[in-house]
């Protein structure tokens, strides 16, 4: 009755707690519950909503595009951290333009996309044709040629509904995307543009500020060793009221990241590996000699490449000189190591003066089978079909290319090509070399049947045939699991950041410092190949100071790794910036002081002579501008500039900027007359706040910076 009592008094409380542990029930786990709430499972969030199946799409897609552009099959992490960096930053600034353009009635809809389709496709044929879809149309040209791309860009949607033509259309999403991004930003900036006032005070107080300067200039490294004995110090009120000033533009972080120290353990090969490698290669090369080529060939699980190669196709270092030159027909290659990373013997077994390249003419004749099943001729109609336009070419009854038009195969357009030795089937070269030019040769390829009539031969040259064997030198699984203990041992051995620097440098074990490391990344500091330490560092229940477990890096190193300092999005806290606002501070008053130790040898001396005692030059008739860029300036720094135009003339003087200290001579400063109408100080401040010539993405960023966001794509790779 106790019980029961208790139960009626918290009768609310229960029925909530029932009704929350019945709903874990119904959806399997109670961790599902709260991740309703909470943001701990979210990859991404663009203005308080969750972008992340569009991300993993647009990720998609990118990667598709990426593929066909550079032509390759797959990438490396830093390429695959670019592909996710590209992938992030149109992801936002599409979500930021789509707001804003809503919010002015002009919202991009599914119609105008398709719109901007026909418009990317029919631009094609015109003088000025849009430049997405001409680098796409480019990309798969180099594949299939001209006629078929226009076949395929004409036909792209249905490439999105098999799954052997995904990639192509996801490639296709990607460009339309970007050029629909680029048609959003256009709208925007020319709406943000016209809506920018600049009052005539402002634009006539330019005017008159903007003046110019001739000097005598001199640009002088704190570096230098004159100034090695110069030091200064900061305090920590300098440091604290230095921060408070500037938190909000120096120390707003935008994109959460990490400082990841790493220390490194090499996999090499003991010397007991390296022999043992070396015994084993010299044992098969007894072997491979005193043994018929095809059978130790075979006993190798390998197949005897019968390809003739010309000298230029060796690409090993050495090789074409041993193959040519050194090694008769018939003679083996003896042992010898490569550049420390493989062991190589082999065997010249033969050589010929032949074309390296062929020119053909062909007609492709599909069949039905389990590949091509819209296809209705048969493998005998096609055999049939092949022998019957052998006959008629030979004859001359009609010629190659006009058949061709008659015979394209399915969507392909057959065409005229160089085909080289290197890259063909062995049996279908040699049959085209044994084909005289205007002979055709018929060839059954998996599928089908090729027709190809030989136009030209290049001039036969020196070529062989030879079988190379190799022997990757790696470490032995022994001497692995002794570099991992040595790496697990050391883990064990310390406690923080800290202690991995200092017990790494007592070891005499390299290590790797990596700043300001993002989540996507694939290095750390120029370390490459790091994707599985960054996930580590960027792990939930990973803090600071925490120390990894082994990581084994790509099979070439075992790596321990630990974070010394956590950056969070938004501003950071003095402590983690302090040491930064110190050195900054520090080389500010390092260069005042230098500035200060010049103006005194000045009074004893000539810009010319302390030029060699710094180890520079003087530049003479340099001209200044008060409101010019770095680049116009001569790279003098503008916190300089601003002092250099309030000197006297005629006197040289030293000052200094942020980084450099610079001594000038000033021997006129020309006034400064505003334009009667102010247009051009008007166009001036246009471009110094929002122009293509100082910064196109003035507003955009600012909106971006101004959004809320959240960045947990390190999911990506855990989920």
């Amino acid at each position: 009755m106790a019980a029961i009592g208790s139960i009626r008094k918290h009768g609310v409380a229960l029925m909530i707690i029932i009704g929350i542990a019945l709903l874990a029930f119904i959806l399997g786990d109670l961790s599902q519950v709260t991740r309703t709430f909470s943001n701990k499972n979210v990859m991404a969030k663009i203005d308080g909503k969750s972008v992340d199946q569009e991300y993993r799409t647009v990720y998609e897609q990118n990667t598709a595009l990426f593929r066909l552009l550079q032509k390759k099959s797959s990438f490396d992490e830093n390429e695959t951290a670019q592909i996710h960096e590209s992938t992030w930053r149109s992801l936002i600034q599409e979500k930021i333009l789509d707001k804003q353009l809503a919010a002015l009635g002009l919202s991009y809809n599914a119609d105008m996309v398709e719109d901007l389709k026909s418009e990317m496709l029919a631009s094609l044929n015109t003088q000025q044709p849009n430049q997405y879809m001409m680098q796409f149309a480019q990309a798969i040209a180099e594949q299939v040629g001209p006629e078929q791309t226009m076949s395929i860009l004409s036909n792209i949607e249905e490439y999105g509904r098999n799954e052997q033509g995904k990639d192509l259309y996801n490639a296709y999403l990607a460009i339309v995307r970007y050029a629909a991004l680029g048609e959003k930003y256009n709208r925007y900036n020319a709406l943000a543009q016209n809506t920018l006032y600049f009052s005539d005070p402002l634009a006539k107080k330019l005017g008159e500020d903007n003046k110019t300067a001739m000097v005598s200039l001199m640009t002088v490294s704190p570096e230098a060793p004159a100034f090695k004995d110069i030091t200064a110090s900061v305090s920590d009120k300098e440091i604290k009221e230095f921060y408070d000033l500037h938190k909000k533009e120096l120390f707003n972080v935008s994109e959460a990241n990490r400082d990841i120290d790493v220390a490194i353990f090499p996999i090499n090969p003991s010397a007991a590996d390296l022999k043992a490698i070396e015994d084993s290669v010299r044992a098969d090369y007894e072997k491979f000699s005193t043994s018929d080529i095809a059978a130790f060939t075979a006993e190798k699980n390998r197949a005897l490449d019968s390809t003739y190669f010309k000298q230029e196709d060796i690409v090993l270092e050495g090789l074409d000189s041993i193959l040519f030159k050194a090694t008769p027909v018939g003679s083996f290659i003896e042992p010898f190591e490569y550049e420390n990373s493989r062991w190589y013997f082999g065997k010249v077994f033969g050589a010929a003066e032949r074309p390296d390249s062929v020119q053909v003419a062909l007609i492709e004749l599909p069949y039905k089978n389990a590949q091509n099943q819209n296809v209705t001729r048969t493998r005998k109609e096609a055999a049939a079909l092949a022998d019957s336009l052998k006959t008629v070419i030979t004859s001359n009854q009609k010629d190659i290319f006009t058949l061709q038009r008659d015979f394209a195969a399915a969507e392909r357009t057959d065409s005229t090509l160089w085909l080289p030795e290197r890259d063909a089937i062995v049996e279908l070269y040699n049959g085209l070399l044994s084909t005289p030019n205007g002979g055709v040769y018929v060839y059954k390829a998996q599928g089908g049947y090729l027709v190809l009539q030989v136009l030209a031969k290049t001039e036969p040259i020196s070529k062989r045939q030879f079988v190379l064997f190799d022997y990757p030198i790696n470490a032995s699984d022994a001497t692995i699991s002794q570099i991992k203990a040595q790496a697990t041992e050391f883990a064990a051995s310390i406690n923080n950041a800290s202690e991995l620097i200092s017990k790494a440098a007592e070891k005499g074990i390299q290590t790797v410092k990596g700043s300001n490391v993002p989540s996507m990344s694939a290095t750390i500091g120029q370390l490459p190949n790091c994707r599985d330490i960054v996930s580590w560092a960027f792990s939930d229940d990973v803090k600071k100071d925490d120390i990894s477990d082994v990581i084994n890096v790509e099979k070439m190193f075992f790596a321990v790794a630990s974070v010394e300092n956590v950056r969070k999005t938004g501003i950071q806290k003095l402590e983690n910036v302090k040491a930064d606002i110190e050195g900054m501070l520090t080389a500010g008053k390092r260069a005042e002081a230098i500035a200060e130790k010049i103006n005194k040898d000045l009074s004893s001396s000539n810009m010319e002579t302390l030029a060699t005692t710094y180890g520079t030059q003087v530049r003479d008739s340099v001209r200044l501008v008060f409101a010019g860029d770095m680049y116009q300036n001569y790279g003098v720094e503008g916190k300089a500039i601003g002092k250099i135009f309030s000197l006297p003339t005629n006197k040289a003087t030293a000052v200094n900027g942020n980084n450099m200290v610079y001594v000038v001579n000033v021997k006129e400063v020309n006034k400064a007359t505003p334009t009667q109408e102010l247009n051009l100080e008007k166009n001036f401040l246009r471009n110094l706040v929002v122009g293509r010539e100082r910064n196109e993405m003035t507003i955009l960023n600012y909106l971006i910076q101004n959004s809320k966001l959240l960045d947990n794509r390190s999911r990506f790779y855990q989920n």
